[in-house]
Order: structure tokens, then sequence, then C-alpha cells
């Protein structure tokens, strides 16, 4: 046996007998990224480069969705299983990470706001025609630009405050459904729509954004629902949106008097009482 082969033997039986350098053996096989846990979070446009950083982030937040990837490379997957295993379980922690290739660009959150003067919003979302005509707003024949009324977000944003404290839940449903058309909810995901969005830093994959940025998306996933359920309440109570009509006419009335859109208005609106019975089925 040469003098190389007498090497390679005795260092393979020191691994094999030295606790300590058995130990760290197995840290490398069960965590084969330990030693780039803190490289600078760049990712590369090709695949190998948005899988390593995408497991050195998963490494990070969420351990056990690491080790389930670890254990799927070391069985073959390919990319494609590795994007749906992560975006998957990333999904289930509250996180709408549709792709690796944006894992990126910092921690996802929906958008789920709407532009009032934006034809495709309506395309988007038809059912908000007949809420939004209660406000004046206008729809054009060539539809290229939504005209709504400069008093609109002003009465908007005063008929969901005056809601909120409504004995009846579903007219404290409504008052969301409104936060969410004058995007005075208070939750970023819910005001602001995608373009919005873009504009602001995002969330980094550290702790402290991750946890706030779940609660966002818990919160916004709450609002959106009561979003839904006050507009198919409004639209299945005509007295409803007749009420929401005629309270939008005596703001923009009020409003207009007023010529301070600083100054408080002070008016008591009102709000019919809505049997079951009354509500027609849509």
């Amino acid at each position: 046996m040469n003098e190389l082969l007498e090497t390679y033997h005795f260092l393979t039986n020191r691994l094999a007998t030295d606790p300590l350098l058995s130990l760290a053996q197995t840290v490398v096989w069960l965590d084969p990224l330990w030693q780039e846990a803190d490289e600078d979070e760049d990712a590369s446009p090709d695949e190998d480069g948005t899988l390593a950083l995408a497991l050195r982030i998963t490494r990070r937040v969420f351990p056990e969705v690491y080790t389930q990837a670890v254990e799927k490379l070391r069985r073959g997957a390919t990319y494609a299983d590795l994007d749906r295993l992560i975006c998957a379980a990333f999904a289930q922690q509250g996180i709408p990470l549709e792709s690796l290739e944006w894992i990126g660009f910092g921690v996802p959150v929906p958008a789920y706001g709407v532009m009032l003067d934006d034809p495709d919003s309506y395309t988007m979302h038809p059912d908000i025609i007949s809420v939004l005509e209660c406000f004046g707003v206008s729809w054009p024949p060539d539809r290229y630009h939504v005209e709504v009324p400069e008093a609109a977000y002003t009465a908007g944003r005063l008929i969901a405050a005056d809601l909120e404290h409504h004995t009846d839940e579903r007219c404290r449903q409504v008052a969301w459904l409104l936060q969410w058309l004058f995007a005075c909810s208070g939750n970023s995901s819910v005001d602001y729509d995608y373009d919005t969005l873009c504009e602001f830093q995002p969330l980094s994959w550290d702790q402290d954004d991750l946890a706030f940025a779940v609660d966002i998306i818990t919160e916004a996933d709450q609002i959106m629902a009561n979003v839904e359920r006050g507009l198919q309440f409004l639209l299945s109570c005509p007295d409803m949106l007749a009420a929401l009509k005629n309270n939008v006419k005596r703001l923009y009335r009020a409003i207009q008097k007023n010529g301070d859109p600083k100054k408080e208005l002070r008016l008591r609106l009102k709000w019919p009482v809505v049997r079951e019975s009354e509500l027609s089925a849509r």
C-alpha cells in the first residue's frame, strides 16, 4: 500500500473513532448550510442561487421546513419539487409566497386595496359598483378613468366611523367594507394596492419583521372576511343601500356647506333596523 492510501485510511479511521470529528461530520450531514447561514442574502438569477438563498432563509426562520427540504434534496428532489414544498410550508405559516423566485424581495404580504379611479378595480370587483354609485361615482363610456367625487373619501370615512360602533354586527361589517373601499382600515394590506405597496421598503426575513408580517396578514384576512360579509349584507338589503345613499347626500351637502375640510362635521346619520326576513336572496 502506497503512502497516499495509507494516509487516506489513517484519516478515515481517525474520523470514525474520534467522537468530536464524528459529531462534526454528523452536523455537516444534517445541516449542509451551517457555514453559509450568515452569508449575505443576495439571490443570483439562476435556480441554484435562488434555491440556496431560499434554504438559508428557511433555515433561519422555519428550521423544520429547512429540515424537510434538506431531506428531499438527499432523495434527489428537483428545484420544482422544493419550490412547491417550501412555498406550501410558508403558506401554512401564513406567508403567501407564490414562488421561490420572490423570496429575495423580502416577506411577501397581500395587496387587497382598490383604486377607485381605476376601471380595472371594477372589473375585478364588479359587486362594488352598486355601493359606489351611492357616492356618485360615474362610469364613463370609454372606461379609461372613473370619476370619483372629491368628497367621496371624506363621506366614506365618516360613514365607516359611524357604523363602526353600530349595535348590529352586520352594520359593523359594512363599516369594514367602507374602510376597505376608502383605504382607512389602518392595515396596509387592506388599504394599499400592489403598486402602492411596492413603493414601501419590504419587510426583511428577520424574526421581528416576519412576526410583524404575520400579524398584518392575519388581521388583513380577518378584515377582508368582514368586508365580504358586509358587501353581501348591503347588496341584499335595499333599505340599507337606500339609507347609505341618503346619508351620502346629506354628508355631501354638509361638506360643501362646511367649506373647510379640516373642520369637524357633526351630523347624525340615520340607519334602518333590518330584520333577516327583509333580506333579499343573492
